[in-house]
C-alpha cells in the first residue's frame, strides 16, 4: 500500500473519516475546509494511492500568535528575545481502522518536515501542539517535545531540535 500526504482538497471524503473522537472528526467535516479558504490553518490529509478520496490521518498547520518566552522552561527562555515566532499542530488524528500502524509517528514526521521548510523562508523558534489530553500530550512528549510548565497540555520542541 503505497501512501502519501496531500492538501485537503474537496476529493476527499471527510464525512466518511472517523478517527473514534467526535471532536476531531467534526472538526475535519465542517471546520478544516473553512479554516483553509480563510488562511487560517492548513490541513494535510494521509491517503492509500490506491484510494485517494479516503482520509486515513490528517493534520492541520497553522501559524503561532508570537508566545511570551516566560510561558517556555527557564533554561529555554534566557536565550530568547521577549516573544517567540512559532507554529502550531492544530489537530493531528488516524482512523480508527488504521490505528496502531505509527501512521500517527508519520503524520507528525510530515508535518514536522513542512514545518522546517516553512522556517527556512520566514523563520520561527519552535513547534507548538496543543494535546487533547494527557494520552496526546504523552504522544508528543515520546517524541521530545516538552510541556510548557504552565499548561501540560501545550507542547513545543525547538525547529532546531527537530529529528534530520
Amino acid at each position: 500500500m503505497a501512501l502519501s500526504v496531500t492538501a485537503l482538497s474537496p476529493a476527499h471524503e471527510v464525512a466518511n473519516f472517523d478517527c473514534g473522537t467526535d471532536e476531531l472528526n467534526v472538526w475535519l467535516r465542517d471546520i478544516a475546509s473553512q479554516h483553509m479558504k480563510k488562511h487560517i490553518s492548513k490541513t494535510y490529509v494521509l491517503v492509500n494511492d490506491d484510494e485517494p478520496g479516503k482520509i486515513l490521518g490528517f493534520y492541520a498547520l497553522a501559524i503561532r500568535a508570537m508566545t511570551p518566552k516566560e510561558e517556555l522552561p527557564l533554561a529555554v527562555a534566557k536565550k530568547l528575545p521577549r516573544n517567540v515566532p512559532g507554529y502550531t499542530l492544530g489537530r493531528l488524528a488516524v482512523s480508527k481502522a488504521m490505528k496502531g500502524r505509527g501512521l500517527g509517528a508519520d503524520l507528525l514526521m510530515n508535518a514536522m518536515d513542512r514545518v522546517r521548510a516553512a522556517a527556512e523562508y520566514v523563520g520561527g523558534y519552535a513547534f507548538f501542539v496543543d494535546a487533547k489530553d494527557a494520552q496526546a500530550a504523552a504522544f508528543y512528549a515520546y517524541f521530545g517535545f516538552a510541556a510548557l510548565p504552565s499548561d501540560p497540555l501545550t507542547l513545543f520542541m525547538p525547529i532546531a531540535d527537530f529529528p534530520k
